[in-house]
């Protein structure tokens, strides 16, 4: 099925494909810089001295109290579980390349999933909707976020295991509950429909076309 000379994108597909190519090319300064600043730590340029925050992917259990303002009155809450980030003060060298591992993983497959997405927004705007290649292009941004998924649950359920036993403060209590991310499961299900929707397309479409 041959391109459309006379389609003109809507401002919809101009939007998205604008912002798409504003957000990839921004991802790939920060992908740069982050690949330069683990080759740094891998090779040891930086020492013990190092400040790294890290997101904690499990929750923590805690018993802190306040109150909450409403109605100019104050009502007693009690905070008792919670997600948020780690401060490793003065990261260990051998910690910090640990760290660096999957956040190159996890930028390696966003990447890709970009990258993707971003020849798919192209071909879009080029009118080639219910071309093949571009429902193959969905098909696969869609088994990548569904493995993104699958990568970034194990991840923290690792994470939680090793930290249950290893991470100790005296206020709190680090659990196993990690967060679902089924917003990225969710998407994953959405883009695996919409190929088959774009499958039914390309059959009306071819339909149509010797119809005529």
């Amino acid at each position: 099925m041959e391109k459309n000379e006379k389609f003109k994108a809507p401002l919809s597909f101009k939007v998205i494909f604008i912002l798409n190519e504003i957000i990839f090319w921004l991802f790939s300064l920060v992908a740069v810089l982050a690949i330069v600043f683990a080759m740094l730590v891998f090779t040891g340029v930086f020492k013990e001295d190092m400040q790294l925050h890290v997101h904690l992917p499990v929750a923590f259990d805690t018993e802190e109290v306040g109150f909450l303002m409403s109605n100019h009155t104050a009502s007693d809450v009690q905070l008792v579980e919670a997600y948020g980030k780690l401060h490793l003060i003065d990261t260990p060298l051998h910690l910090a390349r640990l760290i660096m591992i999957p956040i190159l993983l996890v930028i390696g497959i966003g990447f890709f999933m970009l990258f993707i997405f971003r020849l798919f927004i192209r071909n879009v705007r080029k009118g080639l909707i219910f071309e093949i290649k571009n429902i193959k292009l969905l098909r696969i941004l869609a088994f990548s976020l569904l493995g993104f998924w699958m990568f970034w649950r194990t991840y923290d359920w690792l994470v939680g295991v090793m930290l249950e036993k290893r991470l100790h403060f005296g206020t709190i209590n680090v659990s196993t509950d990690t967060q679902g991310h089924n917003a990225l499961l969710i998407s994953a299900l959405v883009l695996w429909v919409m190929t088959h929707i774009f499958i039914k397309g390309r059959q009306l479409q071819e339909e149509q076309s010797l119809t005529i």
